[in-house]
Order: C-alpha cells, then sequence, then structure tokens
C-alpha cells in the first residue's frame, strides 16, 4: 500500500467492496451425478443493522476529516518531494466519525453467520466453482459486498471411478464367461435410486 501510495496510486478508503469468500464443498458421486439442494453456514461480516452501515450511532452522522478537509490524502511535509499518501485519521474516506454506533463501533459491519441455500447441478464436476454474487464479506461504508465461490469436490467413490463425463467401473468376469462369452450384471451410479 505504501508502493502505490508514493507512486499516487488512490485507494478508495471507506467505500471499498467487500471481501470474497471461499467455502469448500464435498459432496458424494451419486450428490454429483443427481444434483443436490443444500443448505450452507458461511461465517461472514454483514451490514451493521442500527446504523445502516455508516458506523456512526444512530441519529448522528460522519462528518468531514479535518485532517484532510475531506480529500482522503494527506501531504507529507515539504521537502524536495511532496509525497500525498492515504490520510492516516480518516483512512482515505474523507469522513471521521465523531459519535461511533454501539454495534459495530464505528466500523459498519458486524460478525455474523449466514445460512445460505445452495443448488448443485446435476453432472457437477470435481473443482467446479459455483458463485453466488453478493454474498461474500460486507463492503465499507455501504460499498457493495464481495462475492461467495463454492468449490466443489468430489469424494472418491469404493466402486466407481470417474474420467470428465465419463464412469468406470470393475467387474469381476468368470473365466468362462471371458473366453465363451456370456452376461454380467453391471452396477450404476443410479441403480440405488
Amino acid at each position: 500500500e505504501m508502493f502505490g501510495d508514493f507512486m499516487g496510486g488512490r485507494r478508495e478508503g471507506g467505500n471499498r467492496r467487500g471481501a470474497d469468500l471461499r467455502y469448500n464443498m464435498d459432496i458424494s458421486l451419486e450428490e454429483a451425478f443427481r444434483g443436490r439442494q443444500t443448505e450452507i453456514k458461511v461465517p461472514s461480516t454483514v451490514t451493521c443493522e442500527p446504523c445502516s452501515g455508516s458506523g456512526a450511532k444512530n441519529g448522528s452522522q460522519p462528518i468531514t476529516c479535518r485532517a484532510c478537509q475531506g480529500s482522503g490524502r494527506a501531504r507529507v511535509p515539504p521537502g524536495f518531494f511532496t509525497i500525498e499518501r492515504t490520510c492516516p485519521t480518516c483512512q482515505g474516506s474523507g469522513q471521521v466519525i465523531k459519535e461511533a454506533c454501539n454495534t459495530c463501533t464505528g466500523s459498519g459491519r458486524v460478525h455474523k453467520e449466514k445460512t445460505l441455500s445452495v443448488a448443485i447441478p446435476p453432472g457437477v464436476e470435481d473443482g467446479t466453482r459455483i458463485r453466488l454474487s453478493g454474498e461474500g464479506e460486507a463492503g465499507f461504508n455501504s460499498a457493495q459486498s464481495g462475492d461467495l465461490y463454492i468449490f466443489i469436490s468430489i469424494a472418491t467413490h469404493h466402486i466407481f471411478q470417474r474420467d470428465g463425463a465419463n464412469i468406470y467401473c470393475k467387474v469381476p468376469l468368470p473365466f468362462t464367461s471371458a473366453c465363451l462369452g456370456g452376461h454380467v450384471e453391471v452396477p450404476t451410479v443410479d441403480s440405488g435410486r
């Protein structure tokens, strides 16, 4: 961050988008074959309700930062070069909270475990990524929330092996059937239905 500040990079201090989150989900081969509707619990941060994400005590509003006059940038004492950096008083937002919200202590966000409904489509492959838009961490000062990415891992099956869209299984075959031909019963993924 310091290098970006030194080179004139501007940080949008208080209105930063929320962080994206990752959730690893293990499912069985049968669930991958049929699809699945499930609920997951995700620890996250959400917008503080009492202050509506402003961080200010209910009824009050953030005020303009006096250190940077609302610009969000502060100048290092003049010398040979003039260097601008993110204002340390307001962290680049241009505003400070005079009276902080009691619930979130001025951050505008609170930690909460969310319960989300997730639809796993039939035929999903190992390593598939499902994106739930806006279900990541809440943004700062009511900015846009991040996304939640669900990474699917398919557990090893005791009979079947999957290779892309193909499913293989080993079936014991009597020597006589191998030489003379015959009929063999082969299980399928959905034969248990």
